[in-house]
């Protein structure tokens, strides 16, 4: 039986095109410039070898830097997020007509997290956050991220959806028998696998594939709620067969 809908925050609640976490990027690079005089080619090299390896520049700082956390999250998120996105009516009816409890999973923190929230005019739709300090900074796509999260929950993995637009964060969710759904990037991700897995596989651009791991992919975020009832009618379809 389907409880919870967990809901990825940057580029899913929002278009990747909006800028913002670019915005977010230059300031991840300036930190590493300004904290440890690089300059920024070096810095920008070392942003994409920590997110390669450790899931979060951030994660690798601690790792290898022993960085203060809450100074790092400070200074990359000290941006208007109101120049980069917009009030979402839409978006906010779509959510409210979900039967399920939705919380936020996101490797940012719960400061960040709220002001997007409150800018797309839907933060009263989720009941919490489970940010990158919840985590204890061990962040997707790590396994123990999702585990702290169902745990604090008290939820097992099949009474829950992931939806993401990140098709790396999937596998372990996949593992723990969290379904998920993931929102493609506009022009398609050339690494995934193909599945051919969409609410509606005649309509989908033909240079697009979703992964494995999805066990939906939709191409809009509007699209969520019909991608939710097909899960759960899937789900309560399959237990009446093994019942």
């Amino acid at each position: 039986m389907l409880k919870y809908l967990f809901f990825d925050l940057d580029e899913t609640l929002y278009p990747a095109t909006s800028g913002l976490m670019p915005a977010v990027g230059e300031r991840m690079r300036l930190y590493l410039e300004q904290r440890y005089n690089l300059d920024p080619e070096r810095a920008h090299e070392l942003q994409k070898r920590y997110w390669h390896e450790y899931g979060t520049t951030l994660r690798g700082l601690m790792m290898e830097r022993e960085v203060d956390p809450q100074d790092y999250l400070d200074f990359v998120h000290d941006v208007d997020v109101a120049q980069f996105i917009e009030p979402d009516e839409r978006l906010h009816q779509i959510l409210a007509a979900l039967p399920y409890e939705k919380v936020i999973v996101t490797n940012a923190d719960a400061p960040h997290a709220r002001r997007v929230l409150t800018r797309l005019g839907i933060a009263d739709q989720f009941t919490r956050i489970f940010d990158i300090v919840f985590m204890e900074f061990e962040c997707k796509p790590a396994r123990g991220a999702y585990e702290r999260v169902l745990n604090a929950l008290g939820v097992r993995g099949e009474e829950s959806i992931l939806v993401e637009d990140s098709a790396r964060n999937l596998a372990t969710a996949r593992e723990l028998s969290i379904r998920t759904i993931l929102l493609l990037p506009p022009n398609g991700d050339p690494s995934v696998q193909p599945a051919r897995r969409f609410l509606d596989p005649a309509a989908h651009s033909a240079n697009i594939e979703c992964p494995a791991d999805a066990n939906l992919c939709i191409e809009e975020i509007y699209q969520v709620a019909t991608a939710v009832r097909q899960l759960a009618a899937h789900t309560i379809s399959a237990s009446q067969e093994s019942s």
